[in-house]
């Protein structure tokens, strides 16, 4: 790999080892003038049963359009499998697997509460529905669940839901609220994002999903032991037949959108398994300096910025570049792709 120095020339970097703090990618001062290509892609519109039951912090569902461009740039027919290791609400893999861009989607999470939501969405939906629909969106049961500490899987999945659809801005863990506050006088209120009859499709079409054989029996681990499972579950397909979709914690204001965000050194050690994987990834992230230090300067990584749509009132939709960036060792950049943003210097260290 190489990466571009100050001075605008290229050197060849070694490979980095995985384990131990001498395996960190180094971050340079750096001045990267190179141009951005933008990827907005087509907005194709999805089933409200498709979409997920979970409000995710920072969710995908808008990047859909612009990892659809890279993944069909590089592949004729859908691909074989999806691999997304920081799953969250998963709304990625479930667009991706309802528009036919992928064929099967294998998804995990470190959280144990998010971990256990999608095993019984995919193992016992309708047990899950059955327990949903038991549950009052009250203050007095919001309480109950945010003391809880559940052991078995199908109460861990439940508080996940609960919480995820009565808390502010979906966010499980940390010290955020329910909706509306404890007054309740806001003009949301806790039970504004809890359509138990709308959660309940949702969660059936996941089941249906799994049933298919389309969506992977999903684990709880980190993004290390998601990769040790692709080894099995592709065994029989070849290495261009599997993309690795990441997308870590966000470096900014990490510590108020999740309960186990990433260290420097977590992004650091990302970075050099990246670096040195032979498979096939795409990665999104939030466009920071860290972030473009780490991965914006090797040859053979595409980055792209990306489009986001927006209404204005009285105004057909528009679109701006947005606050995240894609990083991806896919090869072919999509044809369709515009305008590269303008040279843009970012001082990292």
């Amino acid at each position: 790999m190489s990466f571009a120095t100050p001075d605008g020339y290229l050197k060849e970097a070694r490979a980095l080892p995985v384990a131990g703090a001498s395996a960190r990618p180094r971050i340079r001062l750096v001045e990267d003038a190179r141009e951005v290509p933008v990827l907005g892609g087509v907005r194709s519109p999805l089933p409200l049963d498709s979409l997920s039951p979970l409000r995710y912090p920072g969710s995908k569902r808008k990047l859909l359009p612009a990892l659809r461009q890279i993944i069909e740039a590089n592949h004729d027919s859908p691909l074989d499998l999806f691999v997304e290791p920081f799953c969250g609400g998963a709304s990625v893999s479930l667009g991706l697997l309802e528009l036919g861009v992928i064929k099967h989607a294998l998804i995990a999470d470190f959280d144990p509460l998010i971990a256990a939501f999608w095993m019984e969405a995919t193992a016992r939906p309708e047990q899950l529905v059955r327990a949903m629909y038991r549950q009052p969106p009250t203050l007095a049961n919001w309480d109950k669940w945010r003391a809880a500490q559940p052991r078995k899987t199908s109460q861990r999945a439940l508080k996940c839901l609960f919480l995820n659809r009565t808390t502010f801005s979906g966010i499980i863990g940390g010290t955020a609220g329910p909706i509306g506050g404890r007054a309740q006088t806001s003009e949301y209120t806790i039970d504004c994002r809890f359509n138990k009859e709308q959660l309940a499709k949702r969660i059936r079409r996941i089941g249906e999903l799994a049933a298919d054989g389309r969506l992977l029996t999903p684990s709880e681990g980190t993004w290390q032991d998601t990769l040790r499972l692709v080894d099995g579950w592709a065994a029989d397909l070849g290495a261009k037949s599997v993309v690795i979709y990441l997308d870590p914690p966000y470096v900014e204001k990490a510590h108020h959108l999740y309960d186990r965000p990433f260290s420097r050194t977590d992004h650091e050690n990302l970075a050099a398994s990246l670096l040195n994987e032979q498979r096939h990834w795409i990665l999104s992230y939030d466009k920071v300096p860290l972030v473009l230090g780490l991965y914006g300067h090797f040859a053979d990584i595409h980055e792209y910025s990306v489009l986001h749509h927006y209404t204005v009132k009285g105004q057909r939709d528009g679109s701006v570049p947005g606050r995240e960036v894609i990083f991806t060792n896919l090869p072919t950049v999509p044809a369709d792709s515009s305008s590269p943003e303008p040279a843009r210097k970012d001082a990292t260290r």
